[in-house]
């Protein structure tokens, strides 16, 4: 701290952490317009001061010497110069009416990248720019491993955004399939301290059982139960075979709580015991006695994430899980899977502006179906360069790195440049927007109002938070809904799903998120009613900014409520899961002896997705992504520690130095992703790394079909020394 620093020119100010899912509280110290300091609330409902390293260090982010700061724009030699906001706003209102004149609005596409998830203003305005335009050109992050939540949530009780969560506080049954929540902090799952309240479980005298290929963080604190990459539906199938035949489904939930149960041993007729352990590498006995002590438990949670969320069957995996929940009576029961109480009502919100949905529509090309209005980015390459009516020819990404993250993405970089235009809201010069026309400058989340929206819905403990800017902007740097709506005005639409919105937008009047989102929250069920009664403003939220504790558990006997099917009973009779199992059944057993090995992707504790990797205190050390192998794979092949090593796969090739470490399970390999950077954001494309996802497919038949998730885990790959490899391409 500098001297004119002094004591009283230190103030603190309270939100959340706008990084992850867990959207812990935050007090912030910072003087005039520097931040000094990130700690932990202790006041916050739900995290209780708990905070991670990426948290505590994001004031580098704001304060990053390479930080986009200025809208830039590409000059013809591929290199970027700031101008003013004005310059750029009317060139790409401009560029964008030439497009639309050309090919039509539906050839105008939005690209909604991760940290939206924690940016209610930009995330709403995405949404509304793409209904205003009329184009199936929306894109999430969410069709990288989460879609098959949103499809399943659509298919079993109506509406996408219902996805049941543990309640990890209650339970005695923790079953933890393909996640690592000691990394994670819980995902779909807001669970505060999440390592505490599983350690817990276990001192209550319950069990923690985590199935995943390698032995992570969390498998080390509690059991492990090593299985094969994509054996997660085989597993499943296998427990619900075990649980009906033996009679130990709870009869009396699924008469209350279902209808169709008769058509579960239909699904799983073709389901043998001997195929179960081959797929799997787990001795059917051993899956026969997890069902068992499933059902027995007086209160379990089976709970999957990102590890069963990016296989060739993930919303068959998710279907599975939630039928085990529901068949063992585990559903809307304290200590089972429980719903969400958000302070917003997302269901509703989302219903009104008929954003929810699913297969209404395909997508041009490969005629995959559409989940909640958006297309899976495994598509947009074929949509970029496919001519005729829809043809993708121009694209906003807001804090997106798809040439990075998404499926093939070596390809996508390579798509992206055939673009007409291409806008990027984002901080950094990334090897993604260093092909855009613009790169405009949006605030953190540091710098704007926020809401956690998304983390709302799975919360343990429900709350409600609602936290002004705890500090100016830096540069000229600008709200990302104040930058879609001020583009949106230039092309003449307001972004929103609304008639009346559009028609209030011909007179000029524009409502802000905020404004929008605060009137809605006042109607809901925890809303003030604009004074009637008790209950939660924005207003009020902005003076309680460590967030107000809505309930001190989340409520349970409310499932009729929740489930928007006829007489609130959940269609467990699926054909579509039908589909999905017989073409399970039908594949071919994956051993190719030119790829003997499977890859899996892995978390890291200082890393989130693609960002955060140009931050000093989160990349010291040897931060190139290591692949962890077993020593016997290791062995025949030569490989020692630190070397390193080629990465083959059917699409492509990288390298990675080599960790060789019994975590893994023989015959699965395993890297981070995210890295292999390129760009102007110099500490990140220093550290190099290979990149994960240049060894995946985009191909319309090597993704997960019902629900468009890319399929990144279980790819089958050789390795080798990286200096044989060298000598034989000489």
């Amino acid at each position: 701290m500098s001297q004119q620093q002094t004591a009283s020119t230190v103030v603190e100010r309270k939100t959340f952490c706008g990084i992850c899912e867990a959207a812990c509280g935050v007090v912030v110290s910072i003087a005039g317009a520097e931040v000094l300091k990130i700690r932990g609330d202790v006041d916050h409902p739900n995290s209780k001061g708990f905070l991670c390293p990426k948290g505590a260090a994001f004031g580098a982010v704001r304060d990053d010497p390479d930080r986009v700061l200025e809208p830039l724009q590409r000059q013809p030699d591929g290199s970027f110069s700031a101008v003013s906001w004005e310059v750029a706003l009317d060139d790409i209102g401009l560029r964008l009416r030439g497009v639309i004149k050309r090919y039509g609005m539906e050839s105008v596409g939005v690209h909604l990248g991760n940290p939206n998830g924690w940016n209610y203003g930009a995330f709403m305005w995405l949404l509304g720019m793409a209904a205003a335009l009329k184009t199936k050109h929306l894109y999430t992050a969410s069709s990288v491993d989460i879609n098959n939540y949103w499809v399943v949530g659509e298919l079993l009780y109506g509406h996408n955004l219902v996805t049941p969560f543990p309640d990890i506080a209650h339970t005695q049954f923790l079953l933890v399939l393909g996640a690592n929540p000691v990394v994670t902090h819980g995902s779909m799952m807001t669970a505060g301290r999440v390592k505490e309240q599983m350690a817990a479980i276990v001192e209550r005298g319950g069990r923690v059982v985590v199935i995943d290929p390698r032995r992570s963080e969390t498998a080390v604190q509690f059991e492990w139960q090593p299985m094969r990459p994509d054996g997660d539906p085989w597993l499943l199938a296998g427990m619900l075979k075990t649980i009906l035949d033996e009679g130990l489904a709870d009869q009396a939930a699924l008469h209350h709580q279902t209808r169709g149960a008769e058509s579960l041993p239909i699904l799983l007729k073709d389901v043998t015991p001997a195929r179960v352990a081959t797929e799997t590498g787990i001795a059917w006995t051993e899956v026969q006695k997890l069902a068992r002590d499933f059902a027995a438990s007086p209160a379990a949670s089976l709970y999957g994430r990102c590890g069963a969320s990016l296989g060739p069957f993930s919303t068959l995996t998710k279907y599975l899980i939630d039928v085990i929940n529901i068949a063992t009576g585990n559903l809307d029961r304290r200590g089972g899977m429980v719903y969400g109480q958000p302070m917003l009502d997302t269901e509703g919100f989302t219903r009104l502006f008929k954003v929810n949905g699913y297969d209404r529509w395909r997508t041009r090309v490969d005629g995959i179906p559409e989940v909640m209005g958006t297309s899976p980015l495994a598509t947009l390459p074929r949509e970029i360069r496919t001519p005729g009516r829809g043809q993708l020819r121009a694209l906003l990404i807001a804090s997106g790195n798809i040439a990075t993250t998404s499926c093939a993405s070596g390809d996508v970089g390579a798509a992206l440049d055939e673009l007409d235009l291409l806008i990027s809201l984002d901080p950094y010069i990334t090897e993604t927007n260093q092909r855009a026309h613009y790169i405009l400058p949006p605030t953190l989340w540091l710098e704007r109002e926020g809401m956690p929206i998304f983390s709302q819905m799975h919360a343990g403990v429900p709350y409600a938070q609602w936290a002004p800017a705890t500090v100016a902007p830096r540069g000229n740097a600008r709200d990302d809904w104040w930058i879609i709506d001020e583009i949106c005005k230039r092309i003449g639409i307001v972004p929103s799903a609304s008639k009346a919105a559009q028609f209030l937008g011909r007179f000029g009047i524009r409502l802000s998120p905020a404004t929008a989102v605060d009137l809605f929250m006042r109607i809901g069920p925890a809303g003030d009613w604009f004074g009637l009664r008790r209950g939660i403003s924005r207003k009020k939220l902005f003076a309680q900014t460590s967030g107000v504790q809505l309930n001190t558990e989340p409520a349970v006997g409310v499932g009729r409520k929740r489930v928007h099917h006829p007489q609130g009973l959940i269609p467990l009779a699926q054909p579509l899961m039908q589909t999905e199992m017989a073409r399970l059944v039908a594949r071919p057993a994956a051993h190719d002896p030119a790829f003997p090995l499977q890859l899996i992707s892995m978390r890291e504790l200082r890393s989130q997705n693609s960002w955060l990797h140009n931050v000093p205190k989160l990349t010291t050390g040897d931060r190139r992504p290591h692949l962890r192998i077993h020593p016997t794979d290791a062995r025949p092949l030569g490989l020692v520690d630190g070397q390193d090593a080629v990465i083959t796969s059917h699409w492509g090739e990288i390298q990675a130095p080599v960790a060789i470490s019994e975590e893994m399970m023989p015959g699965t390999v395993a890297l981070p992703q995210g890295w292999g950077h390129g760009g102007g954001w110099r500490r990140a494309v220093a550290i190099g790394g290979g990149r994960y996802n240049d060894l995946t497919s985009n191909d319309a038949t090597e993704i997960d079909i019902p629900s468009g998730n890319a399929v990144l885990n279980g790819l089958r790959v050789r390795v080798s020394q990286a200096c044989v490899e060298m000598a034989q391409a000489s």
